[in-house]
């Protein structure tokens, strides 16, 4: 049957080009209609539960910072007449039809000090040009560190957007900000965040086509054939655009989360087309012909190409248990485009060697993999990368956006500006409900803001208790019905602060404002001093983290928790499936090592250098894994059916299993490396880290493959127990 199958294929390889030609033209037809969409809020969203709380919050408590800052600086402190300046400025601001809301340093006018504003002091005896005086009373953090700096030579405006694009909204900001007389900054979460959007776009199509430009330079050097060059690199890359075609031709925008995809598709498509066309080439230099090559080529390695696209594909279906959207959209995608590599390299490349069947010479290259100095130095390779995967204990989870970009990019450096002379843009806000005019309720409050205004990374804070003591005398304050004259106060401001405080005085909101760099990793460190703090809380209070920023750390910490929870389980259900299919647990429990070492070197090569785990690099272990249990893959079914033989010793077995895998092996390594240097000139941090970190899996993978594994076969294979487990007449 299969022998009438190829025949049937090579009578009409005419028609089979025709329909790959087809398959280009449509997946080509349907790429400009590929939407990217480089935004983090759909990896930074939680559940629809957390997604309704944090809605319900802002409806409650109407953030005053709004979703940009535009911050204007003087030489010298600031004078009443350059904020009266200012307050007409915002008016400018808030005119802009991008523009809902502005709160602006105009409040700072109506601060009263003995019964007069400021601005009213100014016009009594004064004349505007006086430098503004701001003590350090308790509550004045509500105006310095937010509406001015605390040089006092700055001011800072909060907008609110409307509905509309992001974009024009700050393109609106910098136009009219720009017309002004002195420095002006237009920064915010949303500007680092388009910055890095615009910077992966720019750097991904850079990247990808000086990957592919290098590929078609570099492979043909290599490989000292155009010909074992470009087929595999035709069916590659065809696989590779049929699965940019069924993402566009099913509306899934080309998120963050797929960054993984393009690459490891591209390593699917090229390895199993490497394999394909290496058995064939050998089985034309023994004197067989088309057909029977392709036969030969498929008893060979059809079984090891369908294994690797089987457990890939495991791996990445594991995700879709996992609690976040994006993750499993990522699992899903990257299963099907394992599937369309898979399927495109085992119709197409049979077409393609049968149109150029070569001239059934062996590869030159076949000799550079010599199995007796590699079994030489297996041990020590093998102590090396142990010791250096020792370094994965040292690893810590920790994703910070403005590390992203580099610290010379403009967003970053505003954003740093400002947490240095402003309170900071960014914050974590928490949701109290309870007796709030109670005098211990509030004594708890003003304990549990000044204790966690000392974690690391927390810039200042904003509460009712720090507007109470602005409004009131510390003598008043500190009776027992401070608390209750307190909220009496707030409740008669013009206008009423809701951004902390609700009319019934029962539910308020706290602000603590975060640096530049504030990390999954202190974000930890601040929820667990919260829990320890509300320990010791009045019963009658109830504090918990709320908002947008607490909401965008736990999902990050659950992407990349559940990341690497899948690995694992991958692990086992690759095994698993090996053991099922080489019929051999024992064998499949040694390809456990080489499978995950690429991945703990990886890992403990990070936590030897100190780096914290970021969600993009996380990313990259799907690549290595699925690399690593590819070449594992091709060499042992390569060596079972050797044994099945019976011809040869063991150790003759395994050398050949490593010659005849050995060379496709090295040039699937050398193709990712190529692929992994690319990314090295990105000015992306995750995609830097990516090139490095995919290098690291590459290199070690390769040693794994071919100097561990063999090891570990030929030593385990003279225990006494398992020594019958290694037989020819034991395998089928």
């Amino acid at each position: 049957m299969l022998d009438g199958l190829l025949r049937f294929l090579v009578r009409w390889r005419a028609a089979f080009v025709g329909l790959w030609l087809i398959l280009i033209g449509v997946g080509a037809s349907l790429l400009p209609g590929l939407k990217f969409q480089f935004a983090l809020h759909p990896l930074l969203k939680g559940d629809s539960e957390q997604v309704k709380a944090v809605r319900e919050f802002y409806e409650s408590f109407p953030p005053a910072e709004g979703r940009a800052v535009v911050a204007v600086t003087w030489p010298e402190v600031i004078t009443v007449n350059q904020l009266r300046q200012a307050a007409e400025w915002a008016k400018e601001l808030e005119a802009l039809p991008e523009v809902k809301k502005v709160y602006s340093p105009a409040s700072i006018l109506d601060l009263e000090f003995q019964g007069f504003t400021i601005d009213e002091w100014a016009r009594l005896g004064g004349t505007g040009d006086e430098p503004v005086e701001l003590g350090d009373s308790p509550g004045m953090g509500t105006v310095r560190g937010r509406f001015i700096s605390k040089d006092l030579k700055s001011v800072a405006f909060h907008v609110q957007k409307e509905r509309g694009s992001n974009r024009k909204f700050f393109e609106a900001l910098d136009g009219t900000a720009s017309q002004w007389d002195q420095t002006a900054r237009v920064l915010g979460t949303e500007v680092v965040l388009m910055a890095m959007g615009d910077t992966l776009r720019s750097d991904l199509i850079r990247l990808l086509s000086l990957e592919m430009v290098a590929l078609f330079v570099i492979l043909p050097l290599f490989m000292r054939s155009f010909r074992r060059s470009f087929l595999p690199l035709m069916t590659s890359a065809t696989g590779l655009l049929a699965f940019f075609a069924m993402l566009s031709a099913a509306g899934e925008p080309f998120g963050l989360m797929f960054l993984a995809g393009p690459v490891l598709i591209t390593v699917i498509g090229l390895s199993d087309s490497i394999h394909l066309q290496q058995k064939f080439d050998d089985a034309r230099a023994m004197g067989m012909g088309v057909v029977e090559s392709l036969r030969e080529m498929l008893r060979s390695v059809g079984m090891a190409c369908v294994l690797t696209s089987l457990t890939t594909c495991i791996g990445f279906l594991s995700l879709l248990f996992a609690r976040h959207e994006e993750v499993r959209k990522f699992g899903l995608w990257c299963a099907v485009g394992v599937v369309l590599a898979f399927v495109v390299a085992m119709l197409f490349m049979p077409v393609a060697l049968s149109l150029f069947p070569g001239t059934g010479k062996l590869a030159p290259m076949r000799n550079w993999v010599n199995p007796d100095p590699m079994r030489r130095f297996a041990l020590p390779v093998a102590l090396i990368l142990v010791t250096i995967s020792l370094g994965f204990v040292r690893v810590e989870i920790d994703s910070s956006l403005s590390r992203e970009l580099p610290a010379s990019a403009e967003s970053v450096q505003n954003l740093a500006w400002f947490a240095e002379h402003f309170h900071g843009n960014d914050r974590v806000e928490l949701e109290i409900n309870g007796l709030l005019d109670d005098r211990d309720a509030f004594t708890a409050l003003e304990n549990l803001q000044s204790e966690l205004s000392k974690v690391e990374g927390v810039t200042g804070a904003s509460s009712y208790v720090d507007m109470i003591h602005f409004l009131l005398a510390p003598e008043i304050v500190e009776t027992k019905d401070g608390p209750y004259l307190g909220l009496r106060a707030l409740g008669d401001m013009k206008p009423f602060p809701s951004n902390l405080l609700n009319r019934d005085g029962d539910r308020a909101a706290m602000t603590f404002y975060i640096a530049k760099g504030f990390g999954s990793h202190q974000f930890q460190k601040f929820s667990a001093r919260l829990d320890e703090l509300n320990t010791g809380l009045p019963p009658q209070l109830d504090v918990k983290l709320n908002g947008y920023v607490p909401m965008a750390y736990q999902s990050v910490n659950l992407i990349t928790e559940t990341l690497l929870r899948s690995f694992v389980a991958s692990l086992v259900a690759i095994t698993i499936v090996l053991a099922i299919a080489l019929r051999s647990p024992l064998l499949a429990l040694l390809c456990l090592i080489p499978n995950a070492l690429p991945i703990l070197v990886a890992a403990g090569v990070w936590g030897w250098l100190d780096f914290p785990l970021r969600l993009g690099v996380v990313i990259v272990f799907s690549i290595g894994l699925g690399l690593a249990v590819d070449d594992t893959i091709h060499l042992v079914v390569r060596f079972r059916q050797l044994r099945a033989e019976g011809k040869r010793s063991l150790r003759e077995d395994l050398d050949e299993a490593v010659r005849s895998a050995g060379l496709a092996i090295v040039l699937t390594s050398v193709t990712l490396l190529i692929a992994a240097s690319a990314f090295l000139i990105s000015s992306f941090t995750t995609l830097r880290d990516t090139g490095f970190l995919l290098g690291a899996i590459t290199i070690t993978a390769l040693l794994a493959d071919l100097m561990v594994l063999p090891w570990l076969i030929e030593h385990t294979s003279r225990l006494p127990w398992v020594r019958h487990r290694f037989k020819p007449n034991t395998d089928s």
